[in-house]
């Protein structure tokens, strides 16, 4: 992952390699600015829940491309002027934006999808639910090596302009924020014998972006990222994490924190059966649901205490966008399907 702020100063001195994904992400950014914000009365933060209002496709990132926006994915039939979600497909060998290999279709009258060999997103616009598939069989000549990019896909939104940012989303005044989603493993292939699981993975998850948005703060532009585990074909639950965000060139190097798997998963989770990874196109909805508002504030402390954000208070955090999806840092082929998407705020 990269920092979401301050990278213009990091497109100055970064090698090409970083530039592209940075690029992408100040796109973002920009997006963030033009978000107006939801009436003041509306406890849902998502500018879009049923994904209707369009994607820009990023590139691929460097060496490929430089990972700026290429072009859309119409993923309803209204007319859209700037689309308000994003597609990241960093190191995924097939970019969405070449026409040569990628088909984008109308499979219904709410349903849309694109596709080419490494990845495929569906939207179904009225009921609200994505399904992303991420091959990367598609994308590796050879087993992942050590500091190595690897493939994502990723959905990401701006949640408030991050020039002048929302009070609706100021993390000190949140008594709740309520993220919820329901997501099913529809398909799952280890192409990948032998797997080290220190270095190889298909993760499946939620970041939200804890960022620092006054403008009068020596600390401005400066975040943590707020994990949402969902799943990860190493084990079926996880206790808590956090970590400087590494591993490749073009991370961030900022905080991560991961809820632990019990926190968010209420009853449990049907990706898993004897241990062993199940996917099933028609099987159970697994529940994603947590108050996100007291643990945000317990990992900024805990982010203080490793000497993190040291110039940044807790009134100064807000939280600025998110994303969510798949990284694959291992040879496997796999789809996630997504509905109920809600992130809601009660003020204090």
């Amino acid at each position: 992952m990269m920092d979401p702020m301050n990278l213009f100063d990091f497109l100055l001195r970064a090698p090409a390699r970083n530039a592209g994904r940075a690029c992408a992400l100040v796109t973002l950014l920009l997006a963030g600015c033009a978000t107006h914000d939801r009436k003041s009365g509306s406890p849902e933060l998502l500018p879009d829940p049923t994904f209707a209002q369009w994607f820009d496709l990023n590139g691929l990132g460097q060496p490929d491309d430089d990972g700026q926006v290429k072009g859309v994915f119409r993923s309803s039939e209204a007319r859209v002027s700037s689309p308000v979600w994003t597609l990241a497909q960093w190191s995924s060998a097939y970019s969405f934006a070449d026409a040569a290999v990628t088909r984008q279709t109308q499979l219904g009258k709410n349903r849309f999808q694109i596709a080419n060999p490494s990845k495929r997103v569906t939207v179904d616009s009225r009921r609200g639910e994505i399904e992303l598939g991420l091959f990367a069989s598609a994308c590796y000549a050879q087993p992942r090596q050590k500091n190595e990019s690897w493939p994502h896909l990723l959905v990401s939104t701006a949640l408030t302009d991050t020039r002048y940012a929302s009070e609706r989303c100021r993390v000190s005044g949140l008594s709740r924020l309520d993220v919820s989603m329901e997501c099913r493993l529809t398909a799952f292939e280890d192409r990948h014998p032998g797997a080290d699981p220190d270095l190889h993975a298909a993760q499946f998850q939620l970041f939200l972006y804890v960022q620092n948005l006054n403008l009068d703060s020596p600390g401005y532009g400066d975040m943590l990222w707020f994990g949402v585990p969902v799943f990860d074909n190493r084990r079926p639950a996880s206790e808590e994490r956090y970590q400087r965000d590494g591993g490749k060139a073009d991370a961030s190097g900022k905080f991560i924190y991961t809820l632990p798997t019990r926190s968010c998963q209420p009853r449990g989770n049907a990706f898993f059966k004897d241990g062993r990874v199940a996917a099933d196109p028609d099987g159970r909805w697994t529940e994603i649901r947590v108050n996100a508002a007291p643990w945000i504030v317990y990992a900024y402390q805990l982010a203080r205490k490793n000497g993190y954000l040291k110039d940044t208070e807790l009134a100064d955090l807000y939280v600025s966008g998110l994303n969510f999806g798949w990284e694959m840092p291992g040879t496997y082929d796999a789809s996630m399907q997504v509905r109920g998407f809600s992130i809601r705020r009660q003020a204090k």
